[in-house]
């Protein structure tokens, strides 16, 4: 093989070490102290449930939820006349195997006829449709709880 060739394969590889260190000091230092900020910021989400207005009242009022966990098969509650405790600890009323949910995580209690979903200072938050739970919120059949990790469909 002509010394050339040689020179020029050398020079070829050298230049992929490099790439490749760049690369790695690049990840690594994205990962340590985070990305590049965008210039416009995304439109953020509603940080609280909608309050209960005319309309949300006028929806069925549920009578049982659906708990889906992320494995196993779906379980379904009945809404009787008092409240429901949902979380991790064994003194709940509703046990959720889910570990980014909290001990006692939310409570669903009766509200004037109808109920309504409390979170119980969780550390993830309970969800309503998509927007954080900061006070007791009215719940309608079709609603959709998020805990952690596990749905809760609220059914008439």
């Amino acid at each position: 093989m002509p010394i050339e060739l040689l020179t020029l394969m050398k020079f070829g590889l050298l230049a992929l070490l490099y790439l490749f260190v760049a690369r790695t000091v690049r990840t690594v230092s994205v990962e340590l102290y985070g990305g590049r900020r965008k210039a416009a910021p995304p439109t953020p989400r509603p940080a609280v449930a909608a309050p209960p207005d005319a309309a949300r009242r006028s929806r069925k009022i549920p009578k049982e939820i659906v708990l889906h966990p992320l494995e196993g098969s779906p379980r379904v509650i009945g809404l009787s006349g008092h409240g429901l405790v949902l979380g991790r600890h064994g003194a709940v009323d509703v046990l959720v195997d889910d570990l980014y949910v909290s001990d006692e995580h939310a409570e669903i209690l009766p509200d004037d006829g109808s109920w309504s979903v409390r979170d119980l200072g969780s550390t993830n938050g309970t969800f309503l449709n998509g927007a954080k739970v900061t006070r007791p919120t009215p719940l309608a059949a079709g609603d959709q709880l998020r805990l952690g990790k596990t749905t809760i469909e609220v059914r008439r």
